[in-house]
């Protein structure tokens, strides 16, 4: 496999694990705001929420990876000027929000034990916090990337 398209498959990874871990929380955000759809019983939203948050600590962890990957390919302007700032602030970004993650996963874990939807509300604030951050690192990723 050539240097060049090395680099095509770790971006393309990239993005996919970024499509997970924000597409995920996109979704479970509203359907834990609205309360459950008729078909759907408490069970069936915590159990979304867990499937979740294995797949946001997969994706967490693919991201980091083919992050630095990226950087190693893409990061000669690291050090000078407005590419370095952007950079910086999506790093500060990574280091501020995954340990908030954290938080929301041990929140899911108190969720999956209680007997009923006591914790949707706070899940669901947590959710769009999650949405709203990867979001804004989404944003970060495409000027670093095109400017």
């Amino acid at each position: 496999m050539s240097l060049h398209t090395t680099h095509l498959v770790v971006r393309l990874v990239h993005v996919l694990a970024m499509a997970v871990a924000l597409g995920g929380s996109a979704l479970l955000w509203p359907a834990l705001a609205r309360g459950p759809p008729r078909l759907a019983t408490e069970g069936v939203r915590t159990a979304a929420a867990v499937s979740y948050e294995r797949l946001f600590w997969a994706a967490a962890g693919v991201l980091v990876t083919t992050g630095v990957g990226n950087l190693g390919a893409f990061g000669g302007a690291l050090p000078r000027g407005d590419w370095g700032a952007v950079f910086a602030l999506k790093l500060l970004g990574v280091v501020v929000g995954l340990p908030a993650s954290a938080v929301r996963t041990l929140l899911v874990a108190r969720y999956r034990e209680a007997e009923g939807p006591l914790l949707a509300r706070p899940l669901a604030v947590a959710y769009a916090a999650t949405t709203v951050w990867l979001g804004g690192l989404v944003v970060l990723a495409e000027v670093l990337a095109h400017g």
